[in-house]
C-alpha cells in the first residue's frame, strides 16, 4: 500500500475517533468501522491484482523482449519489448508505490518507471535488471523511457 494510501486511512481513524469521542454514538461506529476496513482493503487487493497482472506480463514479456545496451534504445524502439541491466542511480516516487529506478550502464542512462512495486526491494547502488516497453517521455517527448513490468535485483 502506497503512503498516501496509508494517510488517507489515519485521517479517516482520527476523524471517527472525534466523532465518536465528541459523540458517543455508537450507532455510527456500524458504518464507520467497515469503511476504515475497506480503506485498507480496496489499496491492499489493487495492489496484490496489479502485481499478479504485472508477474503474468512478465512472462509473456520475457520470450518477446531482446537484450539491449541503454545507449542503443532509439526512438524507433517505441512499442518494441526490451530488457536492459545496469545500475540503479536514483529511485523516486517510491512513496506512491509507483517508483522510478533512473538505470545506467556503461553506455548510457534511462528512467525506467513502473506502475507498482517490485517483489523485492531494490536500493540505490544495486544492479538490476529491467523487462519493459520503449515509451516517450509524456511531458518531453523527445525522451525515452521504459514502461516495465519487472525490475529485479541481479546477483553479482
Amino acid at each position: 500500500m502506497s503512503a498516501l494510501a496509508w494517510v488517507a486511512f489515519t485521517i479517516c481513524a482520527a476523524a471517527v475517533a472525534l466523532h465518536y469521542n465528541s459523540t458517543g454514538d455508537s450507532r455510527f461506529l456500524l458504518y464507520a468501522i467497515p469503511g476504515l476496513v475497506l480503506l485498507l482493503v480496496i489499496p491492499m487487493t489493487l495492489a496484490w491484482m496489479s502485481r499478479r497482472s504485472f508477474m503474468q506480463a512478465s512472462e509473456q514479456f520475457d520470450t518477446k523482449a531482446r537484450s539491449c545496451k541503454i545507449g542503443k534504445i532509439t526512438p524507433a524502439m517505441v512499442g518494441d519489448a526490451i530488457r536492459i541491466s545496469g545500475e540503479v542511480q536514483k529511485i523516486s516516487f517510491r512513496w506512491l508505490n509507483r517508483p522510478h529506478f533512473h538505470i545506467t550502464d556503461e553506455t548510457a542512462g534511462i528512467r525506467v518507471v513502473m506502475f507498482t512495486a517490485p517483489s523485492n526491494k531494490i536500493v540505490v547502488g544495486d544492479r538490476v535488471e529491467a523487462l519493459g516497453v520503449v515509451m516517450k517521455h509524456l511531458f518531453t517527448r523527445n525522451r525515452l523511457i521504459i514502461s516495465a513490468v519487472s525490475v529485479t535485483k541481479l546477483t553479482d
